[in-house]
C-alpha cells in the first residue's frame, strides 16, 4: 500500500466514513479501493475530490512526514539565512553563504521525501546561488522549490518563492519585466486564495513599491508604500518595516519633502535599531551624511559624521563600501580639495549590491565628480570620458536630481573639451 494510500484509509476510518461516502457521485468505489491500496495512482482532480469528501486539503493527503533531522537542519540553516541577511560586510556575506551551500550539499545527497521542509531546502538553495550571482543554477533550485509547493498546495509559498523569482529578474536591471511578472503572480495567488499570508503580503506590496519606482510610476509607488505601513500598524506586523520606511525617507529626500523624509527615516532609524540590523542602521545613517551633504551643502559636518561613524566598532565595513567614498569625495570637493576627493574616487568601485535605478543614478555621480576633479587638474580629455560614461549610466534609468547634476556636469566638459579642439 502507497503512503498516499495509507493516508487516504486512515483519514477515512478516522472519520467513520465508507468507500461510498468517499467516492461519491464522482468517482467509483472501485477506483478509490485501487488508491487506497496503492494499485492506482490519482489525478490531481481525484485527489481534490477526495481531500473534499474527507473535509481536509488536498495537503494533508500528499504531504510525507520529514525526518527530525530534516526539520533541525532547516531550523539550522533559516537561522544562517537570517545571519546573512544582517551581514555586515560583503567578505561575512559571502563566508556565510558558502557555508550555506556546504550545509544544503548534505541535506540534497538524501532522499527527499515531498514536504515543506524540501521545498523549503530548493527555495533557500535558489536564493543564495542567485545572490552569487549563480543565476541558472538558482533559477533550476526555485522551480524545483515551486514544483514541491505546487504539488502540496501551499499557495502562499509558491508566491513567496514566485517573488524570488521577480527579485532575481530585477537584479538584471529588466524592471518592467519584473513588474509585469509580479503583477501576473499577484493575480493568480489572489485567485486561489481568499485571504492572503500578512507577511506575503506586505513582502509583495513593498516589492511591487520598489518596481513601481524602478520603472517611474512614483506617485503609484509611494502610495503603495503608505498602504504597506496603514496595513502593517492595523495588523501589528512590523516586518520589513526598516527597509519600508527607508525607501519612503529616499523618496521623500528626491521629492523635496523634508518633514516626511525625516520622520521615515527615523521610523527606519528606529525599527532598524530593535531589529538589531547593522545594515540597516548603516543605510539610515548614509542617508543623514547624504543629505547633509547633497542637499544642504554641509560638508565640513558630512565629514563629522563620516569619522564618527568610522570610529563605531559596528561600523567597520564602511571602509569597503563604495557609497562611503563617493560620499567623502563629494565632501571633499565640495570644500575644494580636489586633491583628496580625486584619492577617493579612485578607491572608489560600484556595489555589486546596488541594482535600484535609486541607487544606481545616486552612485553614477561618481563619475561626473571624477570629471570635475580632472578639470580642476586640467585633464579635459579624460574628464570627458567620466561625464560620458556617467551620462549613459543613467539614460535608460527614471528621472532623478541626479541626472540634472550628470547632466549639467557633462555640459561643462563638453564645452571645455570643444575649446580645446
Amino acid at each position: 500500500m502507497s503512503k498516499l494510500g495509507e493516508r487516504v484509509r486512515k483519514l477515512r476510518k478516522e472519520k467513520k466514513m465508507t468507500l461510498v461516502d468517499v467516492a461519491g457521485n464522482e468517482m467509483s468505489k472501485g477506483m478509490l479501493s485501487l488508491i487506497e491500496n496503492g494499485r492506482s495512482n490519482p489525478s490531481m482532480e481525484s485527489l481534490q475530490h477526495i481531500a473534499k469528501q474527507l473535509g481536509v486539503n488536498v495537503q494533508v493527503l500528499l504531504a510525507e512526514e520529514s525526518s527530525e533531522a530534516m526539520k533541525r537542519s532547516l531550523i539550522e540553516l533559516e537561522d544562517d539565512l537570517q545571519k546573512l541577511h544582517n551581514s555586515s560586510s560583503m567578505k561575512e556575506y559571502k563566508r556565510i553563504s558558502s557555508l550555506i551551500k556546504e550545509k544544503l550539499i548534505t541535506v540534497f545527497n538524501e532522499d527527499l521525501p515531498k514536504t515543506y521542509e524540501t521545498g523549503r531546502f530548493y527555495e533557500i538553495a535558489g536564493r543564495i546561488h542567485y545572490g552569487d550571482k549563480e543565476y541558472e543554477i538558482g533559477s533550476t533550485y526555485l522551480e524545483k522549490a515551486i514544483a514541491y509547493y505546487e504539488s502540496l498546495s501551499l499557495f502562499h509559498s509558491v508566491y513567496k518563492a514566485q517573488l524570488r523569482t521577480v527579485l532575481n529578474t530585477f537584479v538584471t536591471h529588466n524592471y518592467q519585466m519584473a513588474l509585469e511578472e509580479l503583477l501576473s503572480f499577484k493575480q493568480e495567488y489572489k485567485s486561489r486564495e481568499l485571504l492572503s499570508d500578512p507577511l506575503v503580503q506586505i513582502e509583495s506590496d513593498y516589492l511591487e513599491a520598489l518596481l513601481l519606482f524602478s520603472v517611474g510610476r512614483y506617485e503609484e509607488g509611494s502610495s503603495m508604500l503608505e498602504q504597506v505601513i496603514a496595513f502593517s500598524k492595523r495588523n501589528n506586523i512590523y516586518y520589513l518595516m526598516d527597509d519600508i520606511y527607508r525607501i519612503a525617507s529616499f523618496s521623500a529626500l528626491l521629492n523635496g519633502d523634508d518633514e516626511k523624509r525625516r520622520y521615515t527615516l527615523m521610523k527606519s532609524r528606529q525599527f532598524a535599531e530593535f531589529t538589531e540590523r547593522a545594515d540597516g542602521l548603516e543605510s539610515c545613517m548614509y542617508l543623514e551624511v547624504h543629505y547633509e551633504n547633497v542637499y544642504l551643502n554641509n560638508h565640513d559636518k558630512a565629514l563629522e559624521m563620516i569619522e564618527s561613524i568610522r570610529c563605531d566598532k559596528n561600523f567597520g565595513a564602511i571602509e569597503e563600501n563604495g557609497h562611503w567614498n563617493l560620499e567623502l569625495a563629494r565632501a571633499y570637493y565640495g570644500l575644494g580639495k580636489i586633491d583628496l576627493a580625486y584619492e577617493e574616487l579612485e578607491r572608489f568601485v560600484f556595489p555589486e549590491y546596488a541594482h535600484h535605478p535609486f541607487d544606481r543614478a545616486m552612485l553614477s555621480t561618481a563619475d561626473a565628480y571624477m570629471a570635475l576633479c580632472l578639470i580642476k587638474r586640467e585633464d579635459i580629455k579624460t574628464a570627458l570620458v567620466h561625464a560620458e560614461k556617467a551620462k549613459l549610466a543613467v539614460a535608460d534609468l527614471p528621472h532623478t536630481p541626479y541626472h540634472q547634476f550628470i547632466r549639467e556636469t557633462w555640459e561643462k566638459t563638453f564645452n571645455l573639451a570643444r575649446e580645446q579642439s
